[in-house]
């Protein structure tokens, strides 16, 4: 996985990042490693569930 400067964390699509964490974890050989990074591309996949409902939504014609 790639990691993202802290700046550029709010600008990224967390939706997408977990789908292609997932992606990859699937092709990994089963084991305790394929399960772990399935584990953290699922959290990942929450993590962008919750910051959906958790960061304030612009109202529409707001400036950036």
């Amino acid at each position: 996985m790639t990691t993202l400067p802290r700046n550029d964390l709010d600008r990224h699509d967390w939706a997408t990042r977990a789908s292609e964490a997932l992606a990859q974890a699937k092709q990994l050989p089963g084991g305790a490693m394929r399960s772990g990074a399935i584990r953290k591309a699922e959290q990942l996949g929450f993590a962008a569930e919750m910051r959906k409902w958790l960061m304030p939504k612009k109202p529409n014609g707001a400036r950036k």
